[in-house]
C-alpha cells in the first residue's frame, strides 16, 4: 500500500524462470548460490538506496524558518525579562523532546540570503558568494543539493530560494535540485498572497490571488502560500513513500530542504514589509495585544501546525525511521512591519536581532531527529549552518570535492553520540549591520570566548566577550585579555576573502 516505504515484493515470474534455465545446466553448487542471490538483490526494491561501497543511506529533511527567533519557541524560551505573552508551538515542543537540541546553534549570516548561501555551499560568510540580499550564487558554487544529486538522492526545494533566479546559472534546477516550488526571489517572497509561484522553470498562476483588493479585505478568502509549500511538501513525501513500495522504481534517497518565509515580514498583493499578514489570527484574535503582534503570535502557531502535519505524514508513511529531520531558522528574529522582537522576547536571553552582530542577530534554534539520535538530548557542541553540507556528505556517505571549500565539519558523531571535539572557530560577517548601520562587522567563536569588531568612518572597534558567563554581551573583557584580542583578530584577517558588493568599510 502507498503509506508503507517497504514491503516483501512480488517475485518477477519470467526473471526467476530464466534463471532456473539457466540453473538446469552442470554449474557448481557454489556458483549456483552466488547466482541466486546476486538475482535475488538485483531484485530488491530499495537496493539502490545504499551507497556503492553498501553503506545505508537515509533521507534527509531540512525545515527552515524566515526570522524567527529562539524565543518564539516555546520550550527552547530563557527568558530574562518575565512576560506573560507566549506563543503555543505544541508541535515543535514535541519535536525537540524527539531531538538532540544544540544550545549553540548558529545561521551562517545574521540576514536571510547571505545566511542561505553558507547553508547550502558549506562555506562561511567570509568566503560565500552571496554575501548580502541581493547577489546570486555563481557557476562555480556547489551546493548541498549538487553533493547528493551526485550522489543519487532525489532532490527538491520548496519554498523561499533567494538565491538566484531562472534563466541564470544560480537557478535551482542548476544547483542541484530536482525539482523546485516556490520563489526564487528574495523581494516576491514577501508577497504571502503571490499572484504565481515557480514550478521549476515555469510561472504557475494562482488564481484565487488575482483580485488583491478582495486579498486585502479578506485574506481568509485568498490562498497563502505557506499552505501551498505544505501542501507540495505532503505529496511530495507521498511520492517518495509510493516510490518506494513500487517494485519497479529505485528508492532513491531523498534530500528535502523546506524553506518557509513565515514568521519573515510582508504584504498582500505587494512586496511590501507592512505586517505579518497570516490568514486569521485564531486564537489570538481577543489578545489585548496590537494587531500586528497578534498576527505575528499567529503566523508562529500556524507554521507550527503545519510542520506537525509533516513530521505526523512521515510517520504515517514509515518515512521518520530513515530520515534525519533538521530544523532552524536562517537568523535572528527581525523588527519589521511594525513588529518588535522585544513584544515575546523573541532573542530569548541574547542582545540583538536581524542585521547585528551580537549574538541575537544570527543564534537560531536548531534541532535534529532520527531514530539513532538520543531523544531530548541537548549539546553545548557549537553547529553552524555550513556545517550541513559535510554533515550530509556523511550521511550520504560520499566526499565533497575539493573546489567546494567547504568550511564547516560534519555533526553527525555528535548526533549519533559519539562525541567530537568543538570546531577550531565559528566566523561571521556583514556589510550595514544594525550597530553601524554604514559600515563593517565581523564576529569570531573560539571556544568560550566573542571577538566582535564593528568599524566605519568613525570607529574602527573591537569587543571580547566570554559567552559562557555573559551570553548578553554585556561585559567587554577586551582590555584584560589582549592576547586572546590579537589571536581571534588574526583570525578575522585570514577568514575575510574581498568581495565587491559588501567589502569592508575603507573610510
Amino acid at each position: 500500500q502507498p503509506g508503507v516505504a517497504r514491503h516483501r515484493p512480488s517475485i518477477n515470474r519470467p526473471m526467476m524462470t530464466r534463471m532456473k534455465g539457466l540453473l538446469k545446466k552442470p554449474l557448481p553448487l557454489l556458483f549456483e548460490i552466488w547466482i541466486t542471490i546476486a538475482f535475488a538483490f538485483i531484485l530488491m526494491p530499495g537496493a539502490e538506496s545504499d551507497s556503492p561501497d553498501g553503506h545505508k543511506r537515509d533521507n534527509i529533511l531540512f525545515i527552515l524558518s524566515d526570522d524567527l527567533g529562539i524565543g518564539d519557541v516555546s520550550s527552547l524560551r530563557v527568558d530574562p525579562r518575565p512576560s506573560k505573552r507566549f506563543i503555543d508551538t505544541p508541535n515543535l515542543d514535541k519535536f525537540a523532546s524527539q531531538s538532540m537540541r544544540f544550545v549553540n546553534g548558529y545561521a551562517g549570516a545574521p540576514v536571510c540570503a547571505p545566511s542561505r548561501c553558507t547553508l547550502l555551499t558549506g562555506r562561511h560568510s567570509g568566503h560565500c558568494t552571496v554575501r548580502d540580499n541581493g547577489p546570486s550564487l555563481n557557476q562555480s558554487d556547489f551546493t548541498v543539493a549538487q553533493l547528493l544529486q551526485d550522489a543519487g538522492y532525489t532532490t527538491a526545494l520548496i519554498g523561499k530560494y533567494g538565491l538566484g533566479s531562472n534563466g541564470t546559472v544560480a537557478e535551482p534546477n542548476r544547483k542541484g535540485f530536482d525539482s523546485f516550488y516556490g520563489y526564487t526571489s528574495q523581494e516576491n517572497a514577501h508577497d504571502y498572497y503571490p499572484p504565481y509561484l515557480w514550478r521549476n522553470r515555469q510561472k504557475e498562476v494562482i488564481p484565487g490571488n488575482k483580485d488583491v483588493a478582495r486579498c486585502v479585505a479578506n485574506r481568509e478568502q485568498c490562498v497563502w502560500a505557506q499552505d501551498l509549500f505544505v501542501n507540495e511538501t505532503l505529496r511530495f513525501l507521498s511520492d517518495r513513500a509510493e516510490a518506494a513500495a513500487r517494485v519497479s522504481t529505485s528508492a532513491a534517497p531523498f534530500f528535502l530542504f523546506l524553506s518557509f518565509t513565515t514568521p519573515h515580514a510582508g504584504g498582500v498583493g505587494t512586496n511590501a514589509e507592512t505586517g505579518v499578514p497570516v490568514p486569521s489570527q485564531g486564537r489570538y484574535a481577543h489578545q489585548s495585544w496590537p494587531s500586528v503582534e497578534r498576527d505575528f503570535a499567529a503566523v508562529i502557531t500556524e507554521q507550527d501546525r503545519q510542520i506537525g502535519l509533516i513530521l505526523d505524514r512521515l510517520d504515517t508513511l514509515g518515512l521518520a525511521k530513515d530520515t534525519y529531520v533538521m530544523y532552524s531558522s536562517d537568523n535572528g528574529p527581525h523588527n519589521e512591519g511594525g513588529h518588535s522582537y522585544e513584544y515575546f522576547n523573541s532573542n530569548s536571553e541574547f542582545t540583538g536581532f536581524k542585521r547585528s552582530m551580537h549574538e541575537g542577530g544570527y543564534r537560531a534554534p536548531f534541532m535534529a531527529r532520527h531514530p539513532l539520535i538520543q531523544p531530548g538530548s541537548v549539546t553545548e557542541h557549537h553547529v553552524r549552518f555550513y556545517d550541513l553540507l559535510p554533515t550530509a556528505a556523511d550521511i550520504a556517505h560520499v566526499e565533497a570535492p575539493p573546489h567546494a571549500g567547504i568550511d564547516g565539519q560534519s555533526i553527525l558523531p555528535t548526533l549519533l553520540g559519539r562525541g567530537q571535539p568543538q570546531p577550531a572557530t565559528g566566523y561571521w560577517e556583514y556589510c550595514k549591520p544594525n550597530e553601524l548601520k554604514d559600515g563593517w562587522g565581523q564576529a569570531v567563536r573560539r571556544g568560550k570566548y566573542k571577538l566582535l569588531r564593528l568599524v566605519n568612518a568613525r570607529q574602527d572597534r573591537v569587543s571580547l566577550f566570554d559567552l559562557e558567563r555573559d551570553a548578553a554581551e554585556q561585559r567587554d573583557i577586551a582590555a584584560a585579555k589582549p592576547h586572546i584580542v590579537a589571536e581571534l583578530r588574526a583570525v578575522m584577517e585570514s577568514q575575510h576573502l574581498p568581495d565587491p558588493y559588501c567589502a569592508p568599510f575603507s573610510g
